[in-house]
């Protein structure tokens, strides 16, 4: 996790990792955009969303990939963690 003064990574809510990453409490695969993902990049059961969601914290390659485009996003975490 990317911190400055013990201060955590703000989400930048652009929704790439809710399609980069599969989430199988809601059967959803790697590489295909979650159902309640809104067209904003936020979610729409927030308040509801699963743990795996819940525990996910913004790091640095979210902010080194704050400048691609949503597609380029998805890619680069995929090929980071190996999916």
């Amino acid at each position: 996790m990317c911190t400055k003064n013990n201060e955590r990574t703000e989400c930048f809510a652009c929704g790439a990792c809710c399609v980069a990453f599969s989430i199988s409490t809601l059967g959803k695969e790697s590489g295909e955009a979650c159902n309640y993902l809104s067209e904003d990049g936020l979610c729409g059961i927030y308040s509801k969303r699963p743990d795996v969601c819940r525990e996910f914290v913004p790091d640095e390659i979210c902010v080194l990939i704050q400048g691609l485009s949503f597609e380029e996003k998805v890619e680069v975490i995929k090929k980071i963690y190996g999916m």
